[in-house]
C-alpha cells in the first residue's frame, strides 16, 4: 500500500558527494535495536544534536501551523509534491519538519545512501506509525469488524509479522499471479468492449469522465483477484448510485480525508473533529459494502470449494489458514486496490500516449506473442515481455503513486552525522530521487530503455544508486499488492495496443495531483484509433 508520505525535489546531492561518501565509510549498521558495535557508539557521540537538523523554524506556541494555513502559509496551497520541493531546495538533503499540532516531528531524506540505512536499520518487524485515524478506526471497530485483527495497515509489531507471515505465500511469489491471468484478461476485455461504447465516434476520443472508468476496471480486476467475484463495475446500465460507484466515491473521499487529517495540520487527536467522524462514516460505507460481497464470497467457496489450491483466490486459499486474516486481507485488497491500481494504469497509458516511439517498439513485441487481437494472455506471455514490464517501471519512476516510505525509528541512529532518536518517523525521498539526474540521465524524459540489461541507448538504471528508485517499497514491508498491480498493469496495455492506437490529442499535459497519494488530477482523454 503505498501512501502515506512526503516528498520532492532533490537537486544538491552532487555538491555534497565528498563529504557523503567519507560519512558513509564510518557508519556501521546495527544488527539489532540493543546491539551498536562501538563504532556506532562513538558516532552517535560525535554527532550533532537533533535540534540542529535544518527545516522550517519552529516557533514557540504556534509552532509550523501558519506555514500550512491556505492563503497566508507559505505552503499552504503547494501541491504535496511541491511542498517537499521546497523543502529540499531550501535545506538540503536532510529536512526536520515540526512544530505541526497532532504530529511527532519527522525527518526528510533526500539521498540513497542514507535511505539505504534507514532500511538495513529497521530490524524484521519494521515500524511504520501511519495512518493513525485507520488505526483508531480499527480499535474502535476490533470487537466486531477486525475481531483483534486489525491488519497490514493498522498492526505493528508481533501482530504486524504474523498477519503478514500468513499472507506473503499467497501474494508475493511470482507464481502467485497465475490462476489470476485469465481472470484480469477477461475483466479487461469487458473493459475494451466499454471503451468502444464510451469513445466519441467522430473524434475518437475517451469522455472526460475517463478516469472513474478506469477506477471500476481497476475495482473488478482487484474483486476477481481477491475472491473470483464480479461486481458488474463495466455494466453500461450501471446506475450513479449502484454499490461499485458508491465504493469508488467513498474510497476517494478516504483519500482525501486521509490527507487532511494526517498531513494537514488538524486537532483530532484531541477531539473527535468533523473531519474524523465523515472519515469514520466512510469507512464504514466501505466496509458495509465490501463486506456483503466478502461474506458472500464465503458462503460460495464453503459450498463448492475449488479442487485445486492453485485456482484458487486469494480469500479462499487465505480461508484455509485463518478466516478474520482472509476477510481482513480481502477487504484490504478491496480498498486500497482501486485508486492505486486505477490511476498508476491511467499515467502509463498516458506515457505510452505521449511517446509514438515507445508505443510502435511496444507494439512490436506484443505482436510477437499475440498475433491477433483474440490470441489469449496466458502466464507464459507475461513472463516474455521485458519492454513492456521496462515502460511500466519507467512510468512509476516518474509519476509514482507512493511519494516515498516512512520507518519509524526503533532505535537511535546517525543520518548525516546528525542524531536522530528512536521513535522519529523517517521518510525516505524515493520519488525525489528518481527524479535525480545523477541516477536517471534525462529524468524528465519517458525512456523505459534505462531499464532493459543490454540497452545502448541511455545511462542504464544499475548504474544508479539501488535505493534511489523504490516504487513498492523495500524489505518486510514491501507492498503486498504488487504482484497484482503489475499484472493488472501488463494486461491492460497488451489489450489496449492489441485494439488500439493511442493517442494524447490535448495541448496540456496530465495533470499529477499529488496529496496524500499521487493520482490523476486531469481528465486522462486519450485517443483511440482501431487497427
Amino acid at each position: 500500500m503505498a501512501s502515506q508520505i512526503l516528498i520532492q525535489r532533490f537537486n544538491n546531492l552532487s555538491k555534497h558527494s565528498s563529504t557523503i561518501k567519507r560519512f558513509v565509510n564510518t557508519v556501521t549498521y546495527p544488527t539489532s535495536a540493543n546491539d551498536k558495535t562501538q563504532n556506532e557508539e562513538l558516532q552517535w557521540d560525535d554527532a550533532k544534536p537533533f535540534e540542529e537538523i535544518p527545516g522550517p523554524k519552529s516557533f514557540p506556541i504556534i509552532g509550523n501551523i501558519l506555514r500550512f494555513f491556505p492563503v497566508i502559509g507559505k505552503y499552504g496551497n503547494m501541491p504535496l509534491m511541491d511542498q517537499m520541493k521546497s523543502l529540499n531546495d531550501e535545506y538540503g538533503d536532510i529536512v526536520k519538519l515540526d512544530g505541526i499540532m497532532g504530529r511527532r516531528p519527522s525527518i526528510f531524506i533526500y539521498d540513497p545512501v542514507k535511505c539505504e540505512k534507514m532500511y538495513r536499520s529497521e530490524g524484521p518487524w519494521p515500524l511504520r506509525i501511519a495512518i493513525e485515524t485507520m488505526k483508531k478506526y480499527r480499535e474502535i471497530n476490533s470487537d466486531t469488524i477486525y475481531k483483534n485483527q486489525l491488519g497490514l495497515i493498522a498492526s505493528q509489531g508481533k501482530a504486524w509479522h504474523d498477519f503478514r507471515k500468513n499472507v506473503n505465500q499467497h501474494m508475493m511469489q511470482p507464481r502467485c499471479i497465475k490462476p489470476h491471468v485469465t481472470q484480469v484478461d477477461e475483466v479487461t476485455n469487458d473493459f475494451i468492449t466499454r471503451i468502444r461504447k464510451l469513445r466519441d465516434k467522430e473524434t475518437l476520443k475517451l469522455p472526460p469522465t475517463f478516469n472513474n472508468e478506469m477506477n471500476k476496471w481497476a475495482l473488478e480486476s482487484i474483486c476477481m483477484i481477491a475472491m473470483d467475484h464480479r461486481l458488474g463495475c463495466l455494466d453500461s446500465d450501471l446506475p450513479p448510485d449502484s454499490e461499485p460507484q458508491q465504493m469508488i466515491d467513498a474510497v476517494h473521499e478516504m483519500f482525501e480525508l486521509f490527507y487532511q487529517l494526517e498531513v494537514l495540520p488538524s486537532m483530532w487527536k484531541i477531539y473527535n473533529t468533523s473531519k474524523l467522524k465523515k472519515l469514520f462514516r466512510t469507512l464504514d460505507r466501505i466496509n458495509s459494502i465490501a463486506g456483503k460481497h466478502i461474506d458472500n464470497a464465503k458462503i460460495k467457496f464453503a459450498k463448492n470449494p475449488k479442487d485445486k489450491t492453485a485456482d484458487r483466490s486469494v480469500l479462499e486459499s487465505l480461508l484455509s489458514i485463518d478466516e478474520q486474516t482472509a476477510h481482513v486481507m480481502a477487504l484490504d485488497m478491496l480498498t486500497a486496490g482501486i485508486d492505486t491500481t486505477g490511476n498508476a494504469a491511467g499515467m502509463l497509458l498516458y506515457h505510452i500516449a505521449r511517446h509514438p516511439r515507445v508505443q510502435e517498439k511496444l507494439r512490436e513485441e506484443i505482436v510477437s506473442l499475440l498475433p491477433s487481437k483474440t490470441s489469449p494472455i496466458t502466464f507464459d506471455v507475461l513472463n516474455n515481455i521485458p519492454y513492456l514490464k521496462a515502460c511500466i517501471k519507467e512510468s512509476l519512476r516518474i509519476t509514482p503513486i507512493a511519494i516515498g516510505n516512512l520507518r519509524t525509528m526503533q532505535t537511535d541512529i546517525v543520518l548525516s552525522g546528525y542524531k536522530i532518536p528512536k521513535g522519529t518517523d523517517v521518510v525516505a525521498c524515493h520519488s525525489v530521487l528518481s527524479m535525480d539526474p545523477n541516477h536517471f540521465p534525462e529524468p524528465k524524459n519517458y525512456i523505459p530503455e534505462r531499464w532493459l540489461r543490454n540497452s545502448t541507448m541511455i545511462k542504464s538504471y544499475k548504474e544508479a544508486h539501488p535505493f534511489a528508485y523504490m516504487p513498492f517499497g523495500f524489505g518486510p514491508r514491501t507492498c503486498i499488492g504488487r504482484r497484482f498491480a503489475e499484472l493488472e498493469m501488463e494486461i491492460l496495455v497488451l489489450k489496449m495496443l492489441q485494439n488500439f492506437y493511442i493517442e494524447w490529442p490535448n495541448e496540456w499535459p496530465l495533470v499529477v495531483k499529488s496529496q496524500f497519494i499521487n493520482t490523476m488530477g486531469s481528465p486522462l482523454q486519450l485517443k483511440l484509433t482501431d487497427i
